[in-house]
């Protein structure tokens, strides 16, 4: 089955960093609004004045002068009361956009308070546009709108400068070292309740359509935060994390690693319902902050949340990233090595120092050094035991030209046409009419002559020879080195039962390459979500096939990978709602032509149960060519994802159903094949989610999407009650009603 995505992006998310191309020249502004005008008036008593956004401002604006190489005289600092209007910020962007080149690297960075306003006509899920408020939203009445905003980006991005926006304002914040005094928070949110704009806007294409990375310092229904810190000074929680990790990290660093710093020093300190948010191609996040090239990051890095006792060190990553109980983790710089003792949850662990005497502190990164390998759900694959020599190889070769030039020739195993299949077993070669009846070459490959008399047994329509090539001696040792200690992978010998063999072939221009092939390839299950075989690939080019394995090890491990029970009763589950007639399709067969989109329903019976703890929800595809992609939230994003916030009605009571994004966002047309939709439901909001994004192992026209693996261990809770859970749905295309 083809499942076509459409390309609209499901929800628009304001705050963004975004890359086009290698930058030049160096501009930045930066705006703090601490006074709004008129908020000392009773009547406006809920609009407070804040302490540290002004801080904020000036202290990027050092950081980016002192650290990032920007000029003074290519900065624009805003935080005067008047020059913080409406009218004065819309002026400055333009001013930047004006003088904004190709290649530049611009900067836009904003602290102050933010709301949420209704707008009934508005084209998003909850009705709502995010804002930025001026400091004369009270004499005017306007805010800064995420549509207004958008607009000012586009024109940025469309002078093809680097772009990178950071917005710690509400519904944007985290959290910083030093412990802080969780009573002293102090939110930057503006409740706005009797405002509906009754406006249509035109849907714009947002700048994370056009490659942006979206960074937001929580989810878009939080309250971002600010907070004194140990020398009386007031930040935005996720600005001072942001700046902690900044100053922590090379100039070259990636966005992904820096955000990983945040993240860590933020559950730190445990600042309550506040997530920070990264979302984008996966190719941006692994640039710097501000664009450019980063430095290679080879492997696994997550961050430390904390590290008091070094017998207990917490960190920000677990089975998610394939971390198990055994794995061992360096902090280079400081020669620390900690081993994993525990996982928690679905995304945690715990670990102990087992070498070196320096301190680790919460926002350091460890890389992981050593896998310890997962037992139960690992891929087994079969590459032969040892390897041939070119001496074989070029023998096998001329053997298949000749085959070819008889018409006998087949180049695929899985093929129904292949009556005789010859390979190598035991260091013997032999040849199979079927897996009950074989014959015997001996040590020799067989000569084309003895094969002139298998050719006259052979009886249309399998009449054709398959062999297979054993790796090269070369290929066999750079796999054994590439797929050992995977956590995903397990090699196994021939005598064995694995998932997938490694195959040889010489394809039709009698060019040497191979393939991944599925133990059964050839009797094929009518519904097996994992890929036949995988794209064919040349010798030179071995780290494809590592890389297939371990793609191959991510769908399977997401497919058998073992699920705590839903003793918590989580009610709302997942159905493919169709557009024709409003029907939830659940399982099963869908309709060629028709159009689906995905839908969350509640289940009554589980629901009086509940232990009322709302979760976050990915729901994310993968496809039977071995690709994974997160359909929901949108954009590699973890924004409006939260039950609490997608479904509960206004009156505060949970909906039955809902819709979530647009009601044609799937079809289905031929080749029809068996895909599965999964969704994974957690108390704990995954901040990375780029793990559930994957490239496929082989071509499939134009159906593509994909995912990535959470196997459990997690920590018992005291509640005895399972924080997360995940759902299956497998889906099959028919041209039938």
């Amino acid at each position: 089955m083809r499942m076509k995505l459409k390309n609209y992006f499901l929800f628009f998310c304001l705050f963004t960093i975004c890359h086009i191309s290698y930058s030049s020249g160096k501009k930045a502004l930066l705006i703090g609004i601490d006074h709004y005008y008129d908020s000392e008036k009773e009547r406006y008593a809920e609009w407070q004045d804040l302490d540290g956004a002004v801080n904020d401002a000036t202290v990027m604006y050092n950081l980016l002068k002192s650290k990032y190489g920007f000029s003074t005289k290519d900065m624009t600092l805003l935080v005067s009361p008047k020059s913080t209007t409406k009218k004065s910020i819309v002026k400055a962007f333009n001013q930047l956009i004006k003088s904004a080149s190709k290649g530049d690297q611009v900067c836009i960075y904003y602290a102050g308070h933010g709301a949420q306003i209704k707008n009934s006509k508005f084209y998003e899920l909850d009705k709502k546009h995010e804002a930025i408020v001026p400091s004369d939203v009270l004499r005017t009445n306007n805010f800064l709108l995420d549509v207004e905003i958008n607009e000012l980006l586009n024109r940025l991005l469309d002078k093809e400068a680097e772009l990178t926006v950071i917005f710690d304002n509400c519904f944007s914040g985290s959290g910083t070292r030093g412990a802080i005094d969780l009573n002293s928070l102090q939110s930057r949110y503006v409740p706005i309740s009797d405002i509906d704009i009754d406006q249509t806007y035109k849907k714009q294409k947002s700048a994370a359509e056009r490659g942006a990375l979206v960074v937001s310092a929580a989810q878009d229904y939080q309250l971002a935060k600010e907070y004194k810190d140990n020398r009386g000074q007031s930040h935005g929680v996720f600005t001072y994390a942001l700046m902690k990790a900044m100053q922590m990290s090379s100039v070259n660093e990636s966005a992904e690693d820096i955000f990983k710093r945040v993240n860590s020093i933020i559950l730190y300190n445990a600042v309550p319902r506040q997530d920070p948010v990264i979302e984008g191609q996966e190719e941006r996040m692994k640039q710097p902050l501000f664009g450019g090239v980063a430095d290679p990051s080879i492997g696994v890095q997550v961050g430390i949340v904390d590290a008091e006792n070094k017998y207990k060190i917490t960190l920000d990553g677990g089975s998610a990233v394939g971390i198990v109980p055994g794995t061992q983790l360096t902090h280079v710089k400081k020669e620390v090595v900690v081993e994993v003792t525990a996982l928690f949850g679905v995304n945690g662990c715990y670990g102990k120092v087992i070498q070196g005497d320096k301190a680790l502190e919460e926002g350091d990164l460890v890389k992981v050094t050593k896998w310890a390998p997962y037992n139960k759900n690992r891929l087994k694959v079969y590459f032969g035991e040892m390897g041939i020599s070119d001496i074989e190889i070029n023998a096998l070769k001329e053997l298949e030209r000749l085959l070819a030039d008889k018409g006998v020739l087949e180049y695929a195993p899985y093929e129904e046409n292949v009556g005789f299949i010859i390979k190598k077993e035991d260091d013997k070669w032999k040849g199979f009419y079927s897996p009950s009846e074989s014959i015997s070459f001996g040590h020799s490959i067989p000569s084309f002559e003895k094969l002139e008399k298998v050719i006259s047994k052979l009886e249309t329509p399998n009449n054709k020879i398959f062999i297979e090539v054993p790796p090269s001696t070369a290929v066999y040792q750079e796999l054994n080195g590439s797929l050992s200690g995977q956590p995903k992978i397990q090699a196994v010998k021939a005598e064995e039962k694995f998932d997938y063999c490694l195959i040889g072939r010489f394809n039709d221009k009698n060019e040497l390459e191979y393939s991944w092939v599925r133990f059964g390839a050839q009797k094929e299950e009518k519904h097996n979500p994992l890929p036949s075989y995988t794209d064919w690939v040349a010798p030179h080019r071995t780290f494809t096939l590592s890389n297939y394995a371990e793609r191959l090890g991510e769908l399977k491990g997401w497919l058998t990978m073992e699920v705590p029970p839903n003793n918590a009763n989580f009610p709302f589950k997942f159905a493919l709602k169709k557009h024709s007639t409003g029907a939830l399709v659940k399982n099963g067969a869908l309709v060629e032509g028709e159009e689906y989109g995905l839908a969350l329903y509640k289940d009554n019976n589980l629901y009086d149960s509940w232990n009322m703890e709302d979760r976050y929800l990915y729901i994310f595809l993968l496809t039977s060519d071995g690709s994974m992609k997160l359909l929901f939230p949108a954009t590699n994003s973890s924004v409006e994802n939260n039950t609490e916030q997608i479904m509960k009605d206004p009156s505060g009571d949970y909906k039955d159903e809902i819709l979530i994004g647009y009601p044609d966002l799937l079809s289905v047309s031929p080749p029809f094949t068996t895909d599965n939709i999964l969704m994974l439901s957690t108390v704990t909001a995954i901040t990375e989610t780029s793990i559930f994004n994957q490239d496929g192992v082989r071509e499939r026209g134009s159906g593509d999407l994909s995912l990535n693996e959470l196997i459990d261990e997690e920590e018992e809770r005291s509640s005895k009650q399972s924080n997360w859970f995940l759902e299956r749905h497998t889906f099959f295309g028919t041209n039938t009603q």
